[in-house]
């Protein structure tokens, strides 16, 4: 079992070497920090196998794509429009982040490496939690109830505590 380093780094230190792996044909594995794609990718626990996106990106891609404020971000296409940019979102937000390009784009999500085991994007289990989960109001419905759990156990614990 691969140990994962608990040192910490900007992705911007190994944007040149990422390029270089993933141009020549590569695979870039990195541990995303942060918890906008809960609950597919666990901060610290889970990794993600980046390759070279190809010409055009495809509706629940997960590429990696760098902001205009430089910050790097890996969220899900919800929509490709007419012109050809993407609306983007994270599996644990709602708010759509619009008109990206793809000249922003720089890796696109092929597998996830969760409790050692890779899991590809094209596998059915994969298919079945994206088909699932990117229906919006489901989605929200599921937030709404973690929520009202979450208020519930609060109340129970000043009640008992």
């Amino acid at each position: 079992m691969q140990e994962q380093l608990n040192s910490e780094f900007s992705l911007a230190e190994y944007y040149d070497l990422m390029c270089e792996v993933l141009n020549s044909g590569g695979e870039f594995t990195l541990y995303p920090r942060g918890t906008s794609m809960l609950p597919l990718i666990r901060q610290t626990r889970d990794a993600v196998v980046l390759v070279k996106p190809p010409k055009r990106l495809l509706r629940r891609d997960i590429p990696l794509y760098r902001r205009t404020n430089g910050q790097f971000v890996l969220h899900r296409v919800i929509t490709v429009t007419d012109k050809g940019n993407y609306t983007m979102c994270g599996d644990n937000q709602f708010a759509l982040e619009r008109d990206i390009t793809h000249s922003q784009i720089i890796a696109v999500v092929v597998a996830f490496i969760r409790d050692g085991k890779r899991i590809n994007t094209n596998s059915v289990r994969y298919k079945l939690y994206t088909l699932l989960w990117c229906i919006m109001p489901l989605r929200r419905l599921v937030f709404k109830i973690r929520s009202l759990l979450y208020k519930v156990k609060a109340k129970l614990r000043r009640k008992h505590g």
